[in-house]
């Protein structure tokens, strides 16, 4: 547009000059000097006119722009993300859920009587009482929890019992937020008044009067500054800092200032004074945790106090107010003794400013410096909000910016999951001290994820051990050997029963766990499986060998119902890492991702269900409300129910009394499936595990990929038990159920035949009907039953 106004000032002087020269040809001198002058005004004119168009085309292009910029970077930081609403069921535990602090974090407020008023709750010993929000709740606004103990033994709402109730979600973070940061973003609705007053003294006192440039205060700086001889104060406004951080840069130019004095003009005219100072309580910078900045009150909050924004007492609120100038120079960690003259700063000034009273100066300067020694994390589930932000970005893109994304994270079971990993990393090390390093990124690494195995939605997800070192999500994107955690796709493989025929093996099926060596083929060498520190146990059941997860016997399982039918079976639960049918293949010599691994198992705790790929997300809406589709994969039967339940009977006693028998030490009780794997080098460990309602993966290894040398049953199981001891606690879970298709029977454990009355070992197996073996005939023969006749007789002589 610039170019095309210039090209028509050009093309109007070209025409002015040749107008001029044809008239002076025959033109008096004097009017000729006229005509001349008149033309040079009217130039000159033109020019000014094009200048003044040109700049003000400039000035609203540029404005238009900026504005755009700053409404996309809006819509970014308001896009949040909402974890899954508290569920309360009978059975629920209060305790372990920690139903308080979750009313709190909700700005529920307990009272010592009845409820009287929205956003209030009370309990008692048996009850709890909660006045829903209108907000919160668009139906009824009462919600009773009976309780015995602190169990949920029943939940009503309004009167009525129901079967369940949700709490309303806690928001987590901003979807299309910037990285490096933790951010938790908090509505100006839900700060406090001490809050925004302390921001308000120390940062902007007249900012609801000033229209975005405060004259008062810029005369008022550049006065004390003068007097001062150096820059001691500054006249910029809450709005100016806005436009400032969000859309210039830092340089002190007067170029930057005329910019910024102008945009914040712009900004008050476009947006109203209280989404302007939500926006500026979300962008401030408060300092750092590691490499991670923290963003806005939100988390620093957190960070600092280890409480929501909405809990700050006046002294805490003083103290963030007055780290805004410099955030690590007035750190209450980095320099607590400047952080605290600092803060009574800011609280005299709030005095000054008529904002609290003497008796509240007086106890606020008073009160000492509490803060944590080591920050805590500004934001919750950290690798789980990176996740949700790449599947946003992935399906919806900027579609979504400025509505609202809602996920599948129980944080209740994320808060079981960071604590029992982290604790079980710390006990690792303590114990086996050659497992230490000197250096935060080379420390002993795990991952945990939980997917719930009806729909795959991943309800607690840990990546790492700490985000802020590291924020690599190994429970999503690293790649290790599964080692024996593979085997359980092996035995489905050899127990399902083929088109038209039998299984190869059943669960009673003997099989040799012995020595042997496979032949080299090709390019291949010769192989031979080894057991864990080669001990062998020679002639086993099927169960036996995966309860004990014997390589050599495992090894002859997968070779006898042929490795293709192993690649495919594994393929059809949801591996989809390369895998190559070869022996070694059997005992997870290739590579997958926890989350792969969580999905493949969830099939049986599905019942043959396999659910779609993992996901963190429930739905998402646009700013506009509507439902923003996303590519969703429905659940597919691959396997029959009975089948599912053959392994689950199986991998009960991997638990119950094989490799996975940590887990009931830990004091894990009820129904419970899993399996090991330990690769043969000892650089990966895993625990899979399940119940009915939950599918959870734990991994232990350095990132380094060097050896560890644990075994999955020393590293992962005791994290895995700690995590669902705590999950059990807080929802119990029901029985596995049996469906059609399953018989038991009981078997003679000396030749996996239907056991007699005169078997010598017996127990009770599990099979999919139709697929029990044959009565025994090796015991209870012609002299068998002479004998026991005439014990029977001897037993009737003497009336016993």
């Amino acid at each position: 547009m610039q170019q095309e106004l210039a090209a028509r000032l050009v093309a109007a002087w070209v025409w002015v000059r040749s107008q001029t020269l044809r008239l002076a040809a025959g033109t008096r001198p004097w009017l000729l000097r006229r005509w001349q002058r008149l033309t040079g005004w009217t130039l000159v004119l033109t020019l000014l006119a094009g200048g003044a168009t040109a700049a003000v085309v400039a000035i609203t292009t540029y404005t238009a722009l900026e504005l755009s910029r700053f409404a996309r970077a809006e819509a970014r930081r308001i896009t949040y993300v909402y974890a899954a609403g508290q569920q309360l069921a009978p059975g629920i535990s209060v305790r372990a859920v920690d139903l308080a602090a979750i009313l709190t974090r909700l700005r529920y407020t307990e009272t010592r009587g009845f409820p009287s008023a929205p956003g209030q709750f009370s309990r008692t010993a048996s009850a709890w009482d909660i006045a829903l929000r209108s907000a919160d709740a668009p139906g009824p606004r009462r919600l009773k929890l009976e309780t015995r103990g602190d169990r949920i033994t029943r939940v009503l709402r309004d009167g009525e019992a129901v079967e369940s109730a949700s709490l309303p979600p806690e928001v987590l973070t901003a979807a299309l937020d910037r990285p490096g940061e933790e951010y938790r973003p908090v509505r100006l609705a839900d700060v406090p008044l001490i809050v925004l007053n302390a921001v308000l003294a120390v940062e902007d006192h007249r900012f609801f009067e000033h229209g975005g440039v405060d004259l008062h205060g810029l005369l008022r700086a550049a006065w004390t500054n003068f007097r001062s001889g150096r820059v001691a104060q500054g006249g910029s406004t809450i709005t100016q800092q806005l436009v400032k951080n969000r859309l210039l840069t830092a340089r002190r130019t007067y170029t930057r200032k005329l910019n910024e004095a102008w945009l914040a003009a712009v900004l008050e005219w476009r947006y109203s004074k209280e989404q302007i100072l939500e926006a500026y309580l979300n962008e401030i910078y408060l300092g750092q945790r590691g490499p991670l900045a923290l963003r806005g009150m939100g988390a620093a909050a957190r960070a600092y106090f280890r409480k929501e924004v909405h809990q700050l007492t006046l002294p805490e609120a003083a103290l963030l107010a007055g780290m805004t100038r410099a955030p690590n120079a007035y750190s209450p960690v980095l320099n607590p003794e400047r952080a605290k003259q600092r803060r009574d700063v800011v609280l005299a000034r709030m005095h000054e400013l008529g904002m609290i009273g003497a008796a509240d100066l007086d106890a606020a300067r008073r009160q000492p410096l509490r803060v944590e020694p080591l920050l805590a994390p500004g934001q919750p589930a950290p690798y789980f909000a990176d996740y949700v932000r790449q599947q946003v970005e992935e399906n919806a893109g900027e579609d979504v910016a400025g509505g609202r994304i809602f996920s599948s994270l129980d944080l209740s079971l994320q808060r079981f999951a960071e604590t029992a990993l982290a604790r079980g990393l710390d006990r690792l090390e303590t114990r086996r001290p050659r497992l230490r390093r000197s250096t935060p990124a080379e420390r002993l690494q795990g991952a945990l994820v939980s997917i719930d195995p009806g729909t795959g939605e991943i309800r607690a997800l840990v990546g790492g051990r700490e985000y802020q070192i590291s924020q690599f999500n190994r429970a999503v994107s690293a790649r290790r050997q599964p080692g024996s955690a593979f085997k359980p796709f092996v035995y489905l493989a050899a127990l399902t029963p083929r088109t038209g025929g039998w299984p190869a093996f059943t669960a009673a099926s003997f099989v040799d766990d012995e020595p042997f060596v496979l032949p080299a083929r090709g390019r291949d060498p010769a192989w031979s499986p080894r057991n864990y520190e080669n001990r062998y146990e020679g002639r086993v059941t099927v169960r036996r060998a995966l309860e004990a997860s014997l390589n050599s016997a495992t090894v002859r399982v997968a070779l006898e119902t042929g490795l293709p039918t192993v690649v495919d079976t594994a393929r059809r639960l949801g591996i989809e890492s390369p895998l190559t049918a070869v022996p070694a293949m059997a005992l997870g010599a290739f590579e997958v991702t926890p989350l792969e691994l969580a999905r493949a198992y969830a099939t049986f705790a599905a019942g043959g269900m396999r659910p779609g790929a993992p996901t963190p997300v429930r739905e998402i809406r646009g700013a506009d409300g509507a439902v923003v589709p996303v590519s969703v994969e429905p659940p597919e039967r691959v396997a029959s129910p009975a089948e599912a339940y053959l392994m689950t009977s199986l991998l009960e006693g991997v638990v119950n009394k094989g490799t996975g028998a940590g887990v009931r030490a830990a004091g894990v009780t009820g129904a419970v499936a899993g399996k090991t794997g330990t690769t043969n080098d000892g650089r990966d460990a895993w625990f899979v595990g399940y119940t009915p309602t939950l599918v959870t993966v734990v991994w232990v290894g350095f990132d380094s990929n060097e050896p560890h040398g644990l075994s999955a049953s020393d590293a992962a199981v005791p994290i895995w038990g700690d995590f669902m001891k705590q999950v059990l606690d807080a929802y119990p879970s029901p029985p596995f159920s049996v469906p059609s298709g399953v018989a038991f029977a009981d078997v003679d454990l000396t030749n996996g035949r239907l056991a007699n009355r005169y078997c010598p070992t017996v127990a009770r197996e599990t099979f999919i009907t139709g697929t029990e073996p044959s009565p025994c005939t090796e015991h209870g023969g012609l002299g068998d039953q002479a004998g026991d006749w005439w014990r029977r007789f001897r037993g009737w002589i003497h009336g016993r």
